[in-house]
């Protein structure tokens, strides 16, 4: 089933995203709203889903969501909804074989949220055996430059892993010799991007949350590792409901931890 156009797939390769505007309908995007919602109500459940947490870029201690990971297990809704066939057939296009879901986040950018440094997603990903990725962006509020939208380099997946700094994310002397370009999305915009396009966020000054589903898929024929990698994840970088205390997580962090404000 090919959903894109030529042109469509020529910006893709050309460019290294895609923005589909309005690609649900405003009666999804209320249902994506409510679900959204139910996420962020869950309890800190330790072996289930996984709620991460930041302050406030503002200085005080308040602690807010940052981000909820491995919920389709426990959400029938939006694991019907991100393994649909039209999404993973435009997958599929962009990825030129079929893809399969690799791994699922909300980030959630509340007022205060920080940003996420300049990094490319690849050399992550790739630790788990894997050579490609996308990520499909869910804009499930509006993204501006105010609340910190997605900030990308156009045409810069061609160009491999960029240097990187000790922390994994892109070199300081390579951020600021590169052109920066906000992608604002609204309600319902659907953006994917490669894992090799740099992007980053700087963070939200307003007064309204920008929340994003983040999905990342990988091509079928690299094989299904969303298990091990949440199982590795929940190892390693736990969340602070499973946390032993006395024991620097933030040091093991490394690629689980990469660019994020999470404490």
């Amino acid at each position: 089933m090919n959903i894109l156009t030529e042109s469509e797939l020529k910006f893709w390769k050309e460019n290294g995203y895609l923005l589909l505007r309005d690609f649900v309908s405003p009666a999804e995007q209320k249902t994506l709203g409510t679900w959204t919602k139910e996420l962020a109500n869950l309890p800190e459940t330790p072996g289930k889903w996984m709620k991460y947490f930041e302050k406030s870029v503002t200085g005080h201690d308040k602690r807010m969501l940052c981000r909820l990971e491995n919920f389709i297990p426990y959400h029938a809704g939006f694991n019907e909804f991100l393994n649909d066939a039209r999404k993973l057939a435009i997958l599929s296009q962009l990825m030129e074989e079929p893809a399969i879901l690799f791994k699922e986040k909300i980030n959630f950018k509340l007022p205060g949220g920080k940003g996420f440094t300049r990094h490319q997603d690849a050399p992550a990903f790739t630790t788990f055996g894997q050579t490609y990725h996308i990520t499909m962006m869910v804009a499930l509020d509006a993204a501006t430059v105010e609340n910190g939208c997605l900030e990308v380099v156009k045409g810069h997946h061609k160009k491999g892993t960029l240097p990187q700094a000790p922390d994994g994310t892109i070199r300081q002397d390579v951020i600021d010799s590169l052109r920066w370009e906000p992608i604002t999305m609204n309600p319902g915009d659907f953006l994917f991007f490669d894992s090799y396009l740099p992007h980053g966020s700087a963070s939200n000054r307003s007064a309204a949350p920008r929340r994003a589903l983040y999905v990342t898929y990988n091509k079928e024929s690299e094989g299904s590792r969303r298990e091990a990698y949440f199982a590795h994840k929940r190892d390693t970088f736990p969340p602070e409901c499973e946390r032993v205390p006395g024991v620097d997580y933030m040091s093991k962090a490394g690629v689980y931890n990469l660019g994020n404000p999470i404490d």
